[in-house]
């Protein structure tokens, strides 16, 4: 579905990011991860014409909108046709002066919606994220992080996208809070047949619900492995301490396997 080879930005002639190639297809999980400041979210910038980026070919191959196939340089918001962006912070993503219902509605572009329409389908995407009819006319100072956070996933889901971009949607929750929205992102994709890429700095979580893993370090894909390669047979020693360091702390399970060869399953 989407495929990007030999992506690079540059800011001010230095490479933030460098060499960026994975792919992931259509109703996959791609989980990106890596210590802060590796790029995650400077791939999601790009990927969205937020920066200038250079690369050998980007294609994205929808099934119910054009293909795109980029080559070259790129930069143009709002980014791939058919796709969204669940931001980190929910608060700071809505405007704080309008209700819920309106900042979802927002997210449809189509002038084409009677107003029936519109707020019909702003109910449905309110419904599949759990959200109770009477939040519609509440601003975001008046719901809690997570409905705020429902609301994001809700204003994103509202225009039917193939591909939703999320940047760590869970590190402003509680725990309970993160399960629950965590289970409602499931349950969508599992409905929608959607396509998730996912920053996060949780392994629990991309061990819990990624079919491949990006692993970036210092600007370069460090690892990219099928999510049940990368938690058995980490591709590189960085990428066991990662791992172990999780372990430790309690976000995984049981202590990762050291690496047992170069073998890789990659995304396509």
């Amino acid at each position: 579905m989407l495929r990007v080879k030999n992506l690079r930005v540059r800011i001010h002639g230095k490479a933030i990011l460098d060499a960026i190639s994975f792919c992931v297809q259509q109703g996959q999980t791609l989980c990106i991860t890596g210590e802060s400041g590796s790029g995650k979210s400077s791939l999601l910038r790009a990927l969205n014409g937020l920066l200038p980026a250079e690369f050998e070919r980007l294609a994205f191959h929808p099934k119910t909108s054009e293909p795109s196939e980029l080559k070259g340089r790129w930069q143009g918001a709002p980014g791939l046709p058919g796709s969204r962006w669940v931001m980190q912070d929910p608060i700071a993503a809505l405007n704080p002066k309008l209700p819920l219902g309106v900042s979802i509605g927002e997210s449809v572009f189509s002038k084409s919606l009677s107003a029936t329409e519109l707020n019909d389908a702003v109910s449905e995407a309110m419904s599949d994220v759990e959200l109770l009819p009477g939040l519609a006319v509440r601003r975001p100072s008046e719901v809690s992080l997570g409905q705020a956070q429902r609301a994001c996933l809700a204003r994103a889901l509202v225009a039917r996208p193939e591909l939703i971009f999320f940047d760590e949607p869970l590190s402003a929750l509680d725990a309970i809070v993160q399960k629950q929205v965590a289970a409602t992102m499931r349950r969508i994709q599992m409905r929608y047949g959607t396509t998730f890429i996912i920053v996060t700095h949780d392994l629990g979580f991309a061990a819990t619900y990624a079919d491949h893993v990006l692993v970036l370090r210092n600007g370069k894909v460090e690892a990219n492995q099928s999510a049940g390669n990368f938690f058995k047979s980490p591709e590189s020693r960085y990428c066991e301490e990662l791992l172990l360091a999780a372990t430790e702390l309690g976000g995984l399970p049981e202590v990762v396997p050291a690496t047992q060869g170069p073998e890789v399953a990659r995304s396509c």
